[in-house]
């Protein structure tokens, strides 16, 4: 009898281990287990378009998998998963694919799995290296300009003094079949202080030529940003839309006088004023006081206003040193409605020394609130 019972008990303990075994085996929780979590492409060509890799995934817990969130490291990879939940025992997947586009060279990115298994989130990566395309006409060329290619379709001389004359360079190419004359459109006067040249004048079928710019600024007589039109034309064809612009900041050539003891522009109060809350239609004035606080002449060469609604009027253009003037500031509401800020940029002969914060130029400010007939309704 004794025998009995023992065997009976150790049968019953070999069915308790063998059931706990199995249960151990099989994860409750869902979990994602993936073939690979890093992809490597090698090398592949930005001219083959986007590449692809499909990561694959199996549900090795006993409760459904729900994918939530998918997310790159950047644009340039675009994601897709399983969109449906992902039984036990079932796989899923999640796809990259990477656009070489304009991406030359070695890449890393990553890809976030946000789901509701016990791993997550969970991180794939893919890599490899981009093989630039060789460049066309189009791409060395990039902007189409009447019947040519340009490689920049603008010319901005930055900073330049007021004594100095500066050129730019436009490189041009003719992609057409027929031989194309550059000129200046007759019924538009190229500027006094521009001159253009186009060498050679003439392209050939698949020649280059060279646009060169030269620009005088004592002769445009202007301060601060300013900028021209170029009106261009084809064979004697001119359109209103064949332009390039020509920009600048023209800035004091400072003497050592004027760079040792330079004038100082100091506002009495603030540089902002704030009108508060205004009907639309209603005109706010305001007086900026300032005075001249260095050793020589403060000269106003130019105000601008950000905008049309804001005039200004100046009073003195010379400050002598220790001497005050005014700007005053006018705002017109009409057709403006919330939030406003207009700026006033003053430019004077500051000089701007290098490293330091700029001078030459003050901003003043004019802000507030423009309420429509209907704002409180």
């Amino acid at each position: 009898m004794q025998n009995i019972r023992l065997l009976f008990s150790i049968k019953i303990f070999l069915i308790t281990i063998f059931f706990s075994g199995n249960l151990n085996c099989q994860t409750v929780e869902p979990n994602m287990s993936f073939d690979n979590l890093t992809y490597d492409f090698g090398t592949i060509k930005e001219s083959a378009g986007n590449a692809e890799h499909q990561f694959t995934f199996t549900n090795m817990g006993a409760e459904t998998i729900v994918i939530t969130n998918v997310t790159s490291s950047c644009g340039c990879t675009t994601p897709a998963w399983s969109k449906e939940p992902v039984k036990p025992g079932e796989k899923g997947y999640i796809k990259a694919v990477y656009n070489p586009y304009n991406r030359p060279g070695a890449f890393h990115k990553t890809i976030t799995v946000t789901s509701n298994a016990t791993n997550s989130p969970l991180t794939l990566n893919i890599k490899g290296e981009v093989i630039p395309k060789e460049k066309d006409i189009a791409d060395e060329y990039r902007y189409e300009f009447g019947p040519i290619r340009m490689k920049k379709n603008n010319v901005h001389f930055s900073e330049i003094y007021n004594t100095e004359i500066k050129e730019d360079i436009i490189e041009i190419f003719n992609p057409t079949k027929e031989s194309i004359t550059i000129g200046i459109d007759e019924k538009r006067q190229l500027p006094a202080h521009i001159n253009f040249v186009c060498n050679p004048k003439t392209l050939a079928p698949n020649e280059k030529a060279l646009i060169t710019f030269t620009y005088d600024a004592s002769k445009k007589n202007d301060w601060g940003y300013v900028y021209d039109r170029i009106y261009i034309s084809f064979n004697g064809n001119s359109d209103p839309n064949q332009r390039i612009n020509v920009s600048a900041v023209i800035k004091e050539k400072p003497s050592p006088e004027l760079i040792k003891n330079p004038p100082i522009f100091t506002i009495t109060g603030d540089k902002t004023f704030d009108f508060g809350t205004i009907k639309q239609g209603e005109t706010i004035e305001h007086i900026f006081k300032f005075k001249n606080t260095g050793k020589n002449d403060l000269i106003i060469r130019k105000t601008k206003a950000s905008c049309g609604c804001t005039a200004v009027q100046l009073g003195d253009k010379i400050i002598k040193p220790g001497e005050e003037s005014s700007i005053k500031a006018i705002f017109n509401s009409s057709g403006k409605s919330g939030n406003q800020h207009k700026s006033i940029t003053i430019t004077t002969n500051i000089p701007d020394i290098e490293g330091q914060e700029k001078q030459s130029d003050i901003i003043l400010m004019m802000k507030g609130i423009v309420e429509t007939p209907n704002s409180n309704k």
